[in-house]
């Protein structure tokens, strides 16, 4: 069960903008080492021990006060962590096996996903197609199993710049089909052609019959596999995207301000699908759903802690906007709509909280 007090600290650095770094005491005179040896030893499971006594505390510059406190080998590790990926064959070969492979990786992506952009810009500047876009995502989902929560702020970060880098890839794959079908069916009446040429002399008529059924076949075959090829990147993209959001955490510490973030992430879906980087509108539901689902489970667990303020706003929004993470009906007229499944919770929650203030 997640803690409610529980504010993520090993890389919450990534998630500020504006931090001031204060070295606690005692403070360990740190050797200069070349730089590619000190990353090989952030792999060295005695690193652990090393400096354990050091801490850096991030404060807030707006409002003062402390944020995180890591030890130096946590900050090493984001360090590390945060280092673009070198596409040489030699960096390449580096990433996976000191980057990707280590064990604390998966601590360091719940805050940041931007490797995986970077694999897919690399792909774009390259000229890779659309099966490279597919092994990068299944590269990357891999690692999202393992990791034990998604960081809600910094997956909404993520959305918009995932669909900017991942809508050429679909329309590469559009563009290449015209210039593909010709091909094809150029090979083909060549061939038709070539073996039936007497006949298409004694019988015009009838052989260009033939050769139009051909080529329909041709096409249709062509057209079918092409929306299977699309349709299956944008399905390997919603089942990443409702990995991430199934592990989504908010900080109770935000209060209202993780309602609007819930919201954020159902309007950069609703972008996302626009650009035709979803699927459908069932793919968007599907998203809405899962946001809903993780966000009660958040409340129900940090109703406590969340202000009067956070429940009123939440109700109030519910009744009164036109929200993206509502819209869509449901399949079915029996089934309970989003609307009503939130303001349910929402109300269970604050009654809940109401209830242990007036027992106190």
């Amino acid at each position: 069960m997640i803690n409610r007090n529980y504010v993520p600290h090993m890389l919450f650095v990534l998630a500020l903008a504006h931090v001031t770094t204060v070295v606690t005491q005692p403070q360990v005179k740190v050797k200069v080492e070349d730089e590619k040896k000190r990353d090989l030893d952030l792999n060295n499971s005695n690193l652990n021990k090393r400096g354990s006594s050091e801490t850096v505390t991030f404060v807030d510059s707006d409002s003062n006060k402390e944020s995180a406190v890591l030890t130096r080998h946590e900050v090493d590790l984001v360090n590390f962590f945060c280092k673009p990926i070198d596409f040489t064959p030699d960096g390449i070969s580096y990433y996976f096996k000191y980057v990707y492979n280590h064990p604390e990786y998966v601590h360091y992506l719940p805050y940041n996903l931007s490797h995986m952009i970077q694999f897919l810009e690399y792909g774009l500047a390259t000229g890779q197609n659309e099966v490279f876009a597919v092994s990068v995502i299944k590269m990357f989902l891999q690692k999202i199993k393992a990791v034990p929560y998604v960081e809600a702020e910094a997956f909404a970060e993520f959305v918009p710049k995932f669909t900017k880098v991942m809508k050429p890839y679909l329309e590469k794959k559009e563009a290449s089909f015209l210039h593909e079908m010709q091909i094809v069916l150029k090979e083909k009446i060549s061939d038709i052609f070539a073996k039936y040429f007497t006949f298409f002399q004694k019988n015009p008529d009838s052989f260009m019959t033939s050769l139009a059924e051909q080529i329909a076949k041709q096409t249709n075959q062509s057209i079918t596999q092409q929306h299977i090829e699309v349709e299956q990147l944008k399905k390997d993209v919603l089942r990443f995207f409702e990995m991430c959001a199934n592990k989504l955490i908010w900080s109770s510490k935000d209060d209202i301000q993780t309602w609007y973030n819930c919201n954020r992430l159902a309007h950069e879906c609703q972008i996302c699908l626009d650009q035709k980087v979803l699927c459908d509108q069932n793919a968007l539901d599907d998203m809405c759903w899962s946001f809903i689902h993780r966000f009660c489970y958040f409340v129900e667990l940090s109703h406590q802690d969340l202000s009067k303020d956070f429940f009123a706003q939440v109700l109030h929004d519910l009744q009164t906007k036109p929200l993206v993470l509502i819209a869509l009906e449901e399949q079915e007229d029996l089934m309970t709509c989003k609307k009503s499944h939130l303001i349910q919770r929402m109300q269970s929650c604050r009654d809940l909280c109401n209830s242990a203030s007036i027992t106190v």
